[in-house]
C-alpha cells in the first residue's frame, strides 16, 4: 500500500526533481495527489458502480407526512453518498424503486424516486403515491475518505494500481505553463489508467449481464 508520502516520492521521481524543489513542495504536491486519486475513484464509480458499494443503511423520513429523506440528518448520517446502487421500501426484501426525474414525482405512481442536491448534502425524494414517511432501505456507492496525512493511503484504488496516482498527477508538468509531459509517460499513464478500469470493471469470467426493469419486475 502507497501512502501519500509515498506517492508525493514517485511523483518527484517522474518529473525528475526532488522534495526540496520549491516548485514541487510538499503543499503543492498534496492536494494534486488529492485530486488525482479523487478523478481515479470517478472513472471507477462510472466504469463500475457495484465496486465501491457501502453497507445499506434503513433511511427515516424527515418526517411522518413527508416524502424527503435528508441523508446527513439520519440517526447515522450518511457523508459519503456517491449514488444509489438499490432502494427499496423497509428492508432488503422489500419493493424496489426507480429513479425518476424531480418534476415527473406527481405523476409517476408509487415507487419512484429522484435524488437532489450534491452528494454532501443529498436528499432522496419519493413520488407523491408512495406512503410518506415509511422507512427506506438504501445500498449505495460512497466516496472514500480523503487523505489528511502523508502516513494516509488513497482509498477505493487497488493497492496494485497506486502507481496510477502518481502518473495521474502529472500534470504538475504543466505548472507554470514551462514544461510538457513526456510522450513515454503520458503513454504509460494511459496503459495503466486502462488497466485499472479493466480490472474493476471485468472481475469474473462470466461477463456482467444488465437487466430491463419494468412495473411488473419492481417486486423482485
Amino acid at each position: 500500500m502507497a501512502s501519500r508520502a509515498t506517492i508525493k516520492g514517485w511523483i518527484r521521481n517522474l518529473l525528475g526533481t526532488t522534495a526540496d524543489d520549491p516548485f514541487f513542495a510538499d503543499e503543492t504536491l498534496d492536494p494534486i495527489v488529492q485530486q488525482a486519486a479523487d478523478a481515479i475513484v470517478g472513472a471507477i464509480l462510472e466504469h463500475n458502480p457495484d465496486f465501491l458499494a457501502k453497507t445499506p443503511v434503513t433511511l427515516a423520513a424527515l418526517a411522518a407526512t413527508s416524502n424527503i429523506y435528508d441523508l446527513q440528518t439520519q440517526a447515522v448520517p450518511v457523508t459519503d453518498f456517491a449514488g444509489v446502487l438499490e432502494l427499496r421500501l423497509t428492508d432488503d426484501s422489500g419493493a424496489a424503486f426507480i429513479e425518476a426525474r424531480l418534476a415527473e414525482l406527481h405523476e409517476s405512481g408509487s415507487q419512484y424516486y429522484a435524488i437532489t442536491g450534491v452528494d454532501e448534502s443529498a436528499q432522496i425524494v419519493t413520488s407523491k403515491d408512495t406512503a410518506a414517511g415509511t422507512p427506506l432501505w438504501l445500498r449505495y456507492r460512497y466516496w472514500p475518505a480523503d487523505m489528511v496525512e502523508d502516513t494516509d493511503a488513497p482509498g477505493g484504488i487497488p493497492v496494485k494500481f497506486h502507481d496510477v496516482v502518481a502518473l495521474e498527477s502529472l500534470f504538475a508538468y504543466g505548472l507554470g505553463g514551462e514544461q510538457r509531459l513526456p510522450a513515454e509517460l503520458f503513454q504509460r499513464w494511459q496503459d495503466r489508467r486502462v488497466q485499472l478500469l479493466l480490472h474493476v470493471g471485468r472481475r469474473s469470467t462470466r461477463p456482467r449481464t444488465t437487466r430491463i426493469l419494468t412495473d411488473a419486475s419492481r417486486e423482485c
